[in-house]
C-alpha cells in the first residue's frame, strides 16, 4: 500500500462514493476503484459496502479509518 492509496481511501470516506473522490482527487473513478480494491486484496477482507446510495465502511475499514487517518498527519508534518 502507499500513501496514495490511504488518500484515496481517506477521500472516498469523506466523500461517500468513488465518483465525488475520483472528482476531489483529480483521477478517475477506475483508479479510485483499483486503488480500494488493492488495499482490499492486501488486507485480504473488504473495506467498503458498495451500493447505488455511496459507500459505506466495514467494521474492518472503521478500525482502519484512526490509523490512516494518523500515517497521514505524520506525513503532512514532514
Amino acid at each position: 500500500m502507499t500513501l496514495l492509496s490511504y488518500q484515496i481511501f481517506k477521500t472516498v470516506v469523506e466523500q461517500g462514493s468513488f465518483q465525488k473522490a475520483a472528482e476531489m482527487l483529480g483521477i478517475t473513478p477506475s483508479a479510485v476503484s483499483h486503488a480500494v480494491a488493492s488495499m482490499e486484496k492486501e488486507l485480504g477482507t473488504t473495506l467498503f459496502i458498495r451500493s447505488k446510495l455511496g459507500n459505506t465502511l466495514t467494521g474492518f475499514g472503521r478500525n482502519l479509518l484512526p490509523y490512516i487517518n494518523r500515517l497521514l498527519q505524520l506525513q503532512r508534518k514532514t
